[in-house]
């Protein structure tokens, strides 16, 4: 055998041995769960929640309980975020906003995947309509929860959706970062939200940073260009993928957007 046939078959069994691991690991690649459980909080406006779905149980918190018959703001993360971090800054919204910790973060049992994180959420909506019957409805989607969002939102009635540094499908994203693979073939959790956008109702509010290197802006230009409903599109130029929400213009738009829609929607 040749010395170039040896290292074409060395190099192809290099490669297959990839794949085969990015297959069996891309979980590990998607998500990130943190493990605090933030048990014994202090916080006197907020409920622990859970509710238990297909054997495993969800926990999370409920921000400002009283006011949840009125309206409610249901939060999804991204991959990697810790959502209890958010209530400080929701328990000033005129609104009760809900965190579920995705199944297999924090509290949450079980192991988180897209089939999975989709019936959550749909199964969330359906409790808290069940036990409080809100007047409205309103979701934030944060990166990769922002593709859980579009998910409900064409499977639930709402009043609005908020998506924070969207993308058009991790499988572009994936593409983008892994030329080399066989992306398609190898991918289970797709997170395709250009499937759900058509099937929307609701306004859209779509904030954008101009420093964001984790989504790719052509990825968020195409989820985009994708909305066929009503949208506003808010750009924070000097926002990266992990600040956007430390600008004024982010937290503007969002009251802005839930209180508009507040009183707009029948």
């Amino acid at each position: 055998m040749s010395t170039v046939l040896q290292i074409v078959i060395f190099l192809i069994i290099g490669y297959l041995f990839c794949v085969v691991v990015m297959y069996l690991r891309q979980e590990s690649f998607l998500f990130f769960p943190p493990a605090a459980r933030h048990e014994g909080h202090d916080y006197n406006d907020v409920s622990d929640y859970h509710l238990t779905q297909g054997g495993v149980t969800l926990r999370g918190w409920l921000v400002n309980p009283e006011l949840v018959r009125e309206k409610l703001l249901v939060y999804y993360g991204g991959n990697a975020e810790d959502i209890f971090l958010n209530i400080d800054e929701f328990r000033d919204i005129n609104a009760a906003s809900l965190f579920v910790a995705y199944r297999g973060y924090g509290p949450s049992d079980g192991s988180p995947g897209e089939a999975e994180l989709f019936a959550d959420s749909l199964a969330v909506i359906d409790d808290m309509v069940s036990r409080y019957s809100p007047k409205k409805i309103f979701l934030i989607g944060r990166s990769l929860g922002s593709g859980v969002a579009c998910y409900a939102a064409a499977n639930k009635k709402v009043h609005g959706a908020i998506l924070v540094t969207p993308y058009d499908s991790i499988e572009n994203i994936a593409r983008s970062t892994y030329p080399w693979l066989p992306v398609s073939m190898l991918l289970k959790h797709r997170f395709n939200a250009l499937l759900y956008l058509s099937r929307i109702a609701c306004p859209l509010l779509v904030i954008c940073g101009g420093r964001d290197r984790v989504v790719p802006p052509e990825r968020t230009k195409n989820f985009i260009d994708h909305i066929v409903g009503e949208k506003e599109i808010v750009f924070i130029k000097r926002a990266n993928h992990g600040t956007i929400d430390m600008f004024t213009e982010y937290w503007t738009a969002l009251l802005t957007f839930i209180n508009h829609q507040q009183a707009e929607t029948p």
